[in-house]
């Protein structure tokens, strides 16, 4: 009976499920809505675009499948190319498959897009193995409901997944794919596929050798894409500028190739050629900087300094132009600081070019801690599970297939006998059940007691936790309130966007560091710094909020060298100059010194605030006592900072201590070994 009536019910929700009909596609009214999201996009207007696209969405009724995956399509692009926000590019992918869900057949280019969408945003967060996934799920899918034709763009991807990872040489086989692929293209499919696809495989496959150090084989495909280049140009005479920036970028790269093979003149020849090209409005004026990186470093290599001198001051103005940290700026800016100092340095301007190497090690240094870990990535064993799970896939439904009949034969009787055994075997687990509710009502107060019991360990290790980062992300936030409020950005910027960027950089060290609490000093990674930098740094850093209460901040300090952690003294500093401002009235001067003595160096800060009372003295650099006091404008004290600081210092074999009196205000002392 049971049975029977689930039976009936299910026929009723597919027969219900039948009726209702899709509302229908509107083509025509929101090829209106895109092209002016379009335009909005195309003049820089990014937020206008997405708030007229929303509005405009949400004042039509009913719209079909297809008008919501043109608004969800639109809005990836623009987060993922102009208003870089790659979390929302993923939501509205997220989005789009929930749209399509059941429907992949009906829809099948709109869900190969979102596949190929999916992998954008993941290349873009640099989560390489997943990307590798999803494109090769999207070929796939493709060989199954599309042409070639389509094929090969997934096949392009797969190869830029391998490019990303440096693996060069087995890149080369997927873009080779992607050619053939390509070629299955019929005449009416459209400028990209015809034209900007097929040269863009021949020109990836050349920088493929190129990286390898191959350059004669990269010369060869870099002129077979000047050669399609050459043939199919004619064909789409409303797209000259496009394909003369096509030929720009491929000159630049031969000016490079020629360079690294001491072939001065061709090097400087398709150089030359690739900056005239593209370096106006309506060109690839990115690429034209690239361009002038390798000729810059081709005259200084060749001593033309007036020459480099002009390119490396271009350079200067356009990234000064592009304060923006995507990686493209970042790999400019960190190649311009090389040239800099391989400039001075080679006019013997020793002390003119050592800033720039610091500046080029410090930016190369950061760059290879966010990359070190992705260029590992195991790419081959994550296509060797795909391959695997897929083949289990078509395992178990062999065998779904072959069960399915015996399943059937047996399924009544097994009901019949499972019923009667449930009404058998009630009366028995009822007791059974009784006792272990018994049981579980123990074990589930054993439970309540050890959460109640750590709860207060969980409270500690939260406060840890929001006062570490309540510093430096409030500094961060100081700053760009600064920028934010001026209309024009002064010569200043690019500090500030640095001092941005630090701060968010040792917020994630403090995070780091709580899960290694009670470290070892041993295990602290030290390195030469200088004592000077690293408190004018702080000094600078905490001034903002100094101004908050009118303070002022005095520094007389030497540049000594010693051997310390950073971030660790960083935070000290930083807690004991912020605790200074804290205590301090309006109006104060609060003065950081410092004294090198025979074998130790002696840091004071001075503040002249409500001071410490000695009956609390000992207590302040304890990590749980109760010597906490609200700062003189209701600043709420959270007592972790000095204890904090204390652990670090010592860990670095120094020693801190206050001297103090009520009202008259405190200086803290830090003391550091010089050797």
């Amino acid at each position: 009976m049971l049975i029977f009536l689930l039976l009936i019910y299910s026929l009723i929700l597919m027969s219900c499920h039948q009726a209702i009909e899709e509302p229908p596609n509107h083509q025509a009214h929101f090829d209106t809505v895109i092209n002016q999201t379009t335009t909005l996009t195309g003049n820089g207007h990014y937020k206008k675009a997405i708030s007229f696209l929303d509005s405009a969405y949400s004042i039509f009724p009913n719209p079909g499948v297809n008008d919501i995956y043109r608004k969800y399509e639109n809005l990836i692009n623009i987060y993922l190319h102009d208003d870089i926000d790659t979390y929302k590019a993923e939501l509205y992918t997220d989005s789009i498959f929930q749209l399509l869900k059941n429907k992949e057949t009906i829809y099948k280019n709109e869900y190969a897009n979102n596949l190929f969408f999916r992998g954008e945003v993941l290349m873009a967060e640099k989560r390489y193995t997943e990307a590798f996934k999803v494109y090769d799920d999207g070929k796939s899918f493709v060989k199954k409901n599309l042409d070639n034709c389509s094929l090969s763009i997934f096949s392009n991807k797969l190869g830029l997944v391998r490019f990303s990872q440096e693996q060069y040489q087995t890149a080369i086989p997927f873009f080779k794919e992607a050619i053939k692929e390509n070629k299955d293209c019929k005449p009416t499919t459209g400028f990209d596929y015809l034209f900007i696809f097929p040269q863009t495989y021949l020109n990836t496959i050349a920088m493929c050798f190129e990286k390898s150090r191959q350059p004669d084989s990269a010369i060869i495909y870099y002129k077979k894409a000047l050669d399609f280049i050459a043939v199919r140009k004619g064909l789409f005479p409303h797209r000259q500028s496009f394909i003369s920036s096509a030929n720009g970028i491929i000159y630049g790269n031969l000016g490079g190739i020629y360079a690294k093979k001491n072939n001065y003149g061709q090097a400087v020849n398709y150089l030359t050629q690739s900056i005239s090209i593209n370096d106006h409005p309506g060109y690839d004026i990115r690429d034209a900087q690239t361009a002038k990186l390798k000729l810059a470093a081709l005259y200084i290599n060749h001593s033309d300094f007036k020459e480099a001198d002009r390119l490396l001051n271009e350079l200067h103005t356009y990234l000064s132009s592009k304060p923006g940290l995507n990686q493209v700026n970042i790999n400019m800016r960190l190649k311009w600081f090389k040239l800099k100092y391989e400039y001075h340095n080679k006019r013997k301007e020793k002390l003119i070019a050592y800033p720039y190497l610091q500046h080029y090690d410090k930016e190369r240094d950061s760059i290879y801690e966010v990359d070190k870990e992705l260029k590992n990535v195991d790419i081959d064993q994550a296509f060797r599970d795909t391959a695997q799970k897929y083949r289990m896939t078509l395992l178990r439904k062999d065998n779904q297939l072959k069960t399915a009949y015996l399943s059937a034969a047996i399924i009544c009787m097994l009901m019949i006998i499972i019923i009667l055994f449930f009404i058998w075997d009630n009366l028995k687990r009822s007791r059974k059940l009784n006792k272990q509710i018994s049981e579980q009502n123990i074990n589930m107060q054993r439970t309540l007691d050890s959460l109640e019991q750590s709860q207060e360990e969980n409270v500690r290790m939260m406060m840890i936790v929001a006062h570490d980062l309540r510093n430096p992300i409030g500094n961060i936030t100081a700053v760009a309130n600064l920028m934010l409020e001026e209309d024009n950005r002064s010569e200043d910027d690019l500090e500030m966007l640095g001092m941005i960027k630090t701060s968010g950089q040792n917020s994630l060290f403090l995070v780091n560091d709580l899960l290694k609490a009670n470290s070892e000093a041993e295990k602290l990674q030290k390195e030469p710094v200088d004592l000077y930098v690293l408190l004018n740094y702080c000094v600078n850093l905490l001034s903002h909020k100094a101004k908050e209460k009118n303070q002022q901040i005095m520094l007389y300090a030497l540049h000594v060298t010693i051997s310390l952690n950073t971030e660790k003294m960083w935070r000290v500093m930083s807690n004991l100059l912020g605790n200074a401002i804290k205590f301090s009235p309006e109006l104060a001067t609060i003065t950081v010194k410092m004294e090198e003595r025979k074998n130790s160096v002696l840091i004071a800060i001075v503040d002249h605030g409500i001071g410490v009372p000695e009956a609390i003295q000992h207590k302040i650099f304890d990590m749980f006592g109760q010597a906490k006091r609200s700062g003189t404008a209701g600043e709420e004290p959270f007592g972790l900072g000095l204890a904090i600081s204390k652990q670090i210092i010592e860990n670095h074999g120094g020693h801190i201590w206050v001297e103090s009196e009520p009202t008259q205000g405190s200086t803290f002392y830090v003391e550091l070994p010089l050797s």
